[in-house]
């Protein structure tokens, strides 16, 4: 009994014991804390001068006012209606879909070329 509660209580100091202990890679020296924080100030700075240019609405959105807010209109018809709707976005929501749309257009063109390398059963239908 007396080796059993031996070796509990060697575990549970063991244990507690790398706990406290910081790992190795968890340090940083502080030239590498300089440079993160030098990369920080300057992401800050791109994004800053970013934001401080116009935005201009990609083609197809109409910029309308509706109080103090500043939306970005579209109009399309959805899937299976002719009635046309017209959808209204915040400046960021425009942001998100020019990205969504660059995306997407990297993923079609990644399609095309692997389509177009010659890998037949890549591309063929099962």
């Amino acid at each position: 009994m007396s080796k059993l509660t031996i070796a509990f209580a060697l575990c549970f100091v063991t244990a507690s014991t790398f706990a406290q202990a910081p790992a190795a890679g968890d340090e940083t020296p502080a030239a590498d804390q300089s440079k993160a924080a030098t990369a920080a100030s300057q992401a800050a700075a791109t994004e800053a001068a970013a934001e401080e240019k116009e935005f201009k609405p990609p083609v197809g959105f109409i910029p309308k006012k509706r109080g103090a807010l500043v939306l970005y209109c579209k109009k399309d018809s959805t899937i299976g209606t002719r009635f046309q709707t017209e959808k209204c976005y915040s400046e960021a929501q425009v942001r998100d879909y020019i990205i969504a749309q660059q995306e997407n257009k990297r993923d079609i063109d990644r399609v095309r070329s692997t389509c177009s390398s010659g890998v037949a059963e890549v591309c063929s239908a099962p």
